[in-house]
């Protein structure tokens, strides 16, 4: 099992949001608010309102994050430890196995929105997780990717393993999103970029040395999960 070794704190989240009903008309995930650090150090929530992907999931049925009210532009009591309720406590027993599950390494000596970012804060009971934002001058970075869209665009998990090398390409006939990228393994499409992480690899796959392999497989024959492992050396010359 590998373990991340360049952890790299991020400039901020992006909190996602897309419907659980499986049979809703539209399930894309969208980007619907961002968690930032101030020069103070205070940690403050705001609803991305007025934006395409916050108008959409609206439509779709959005109704605002529990902890935080929708009529607030932004939010600045209680934002962390709101969002920690997602996640196991630092003390408890099993948190090794917690991080280990991420491919974080432990003891985990990096900060609140580090462990948030990285292990996506998702709950089965709601359709929101969390999406670091990382700052162009952020290499080393490791970082581990769960692929999205695969049970619409791939069905052969057999034809997959565990190692094998990811490539990322621009799907420029995506009625969605004409920069959406694709995550192409031994010469197929297995599905596609998370939508709030996309804008950070662009920039990645210009500007710095990304390599990529399958690093894992979860979740249930209808609904399989892969995790890719993606590493940012350096700058390209």
């Amino acid at each position: 099992m590998t373990t991340l070794h360049h952890i790299v704190e991020p400039t901020r989240l992006l909190m996602t949001w897309q419907p659980l009903d499986m049979n809703a008309p539209s399930r894309t995930r969208r980007v619907i608010g961002e968690i930032c650090r101030e020069n103070d150090g205070q940690i403050v929530f705001r609803y991305l309102k007025k934006t395409p992907d916050f108008e959409a999931a609206c439509n779709a049925g959005f109704k605002g994050f529990p902890a935080f009210r929708l009529e607030d532009d932004e939010v600045r009591q209680g934002v962390i430890e709101a969002l920690l309720r997602r996640l196991p406590p630092r003390n408890r027993e099993d948190f090794a196995e917690f991080l280990a599950q991420h491919r974080l390494p432990c003891p985990f000596n990096y900060s609140d929105i580090a462990l948030l970012g990285y292990t996506g804060a998702r709950l089965p009971s709601d359709g929101f997780a969390l999406v670091p934002d990382f700052s162009k001058n952020s290499m080393p970075c490791d970082y581990l990717m769960e692929v999205a869209g695969l049970r619409h665009v791939f069905s052969d998990m057999q034809a997959i393993h565990e190692g094998d090398a990811v490539d990322f390409e621009i799907d420029r006939d995506n009625p969605v999103d004409q920069d959406a990228l694709q995550v192409i393994c031994r010469g197929q499409k297995i599905g596609y970029v998370n939508r709030a992480f996309k804008t950070t690899l662009h920039r990645w796959l210009q500007t710095t040395r990304v390599t990529a392999t399958v690093e894992k497989f979860k979740g249930k024959p209808e609904r399989p999960l892969v995790y890719v492992l993606i590493r940012v050396d350096c700058a390209v010359a």
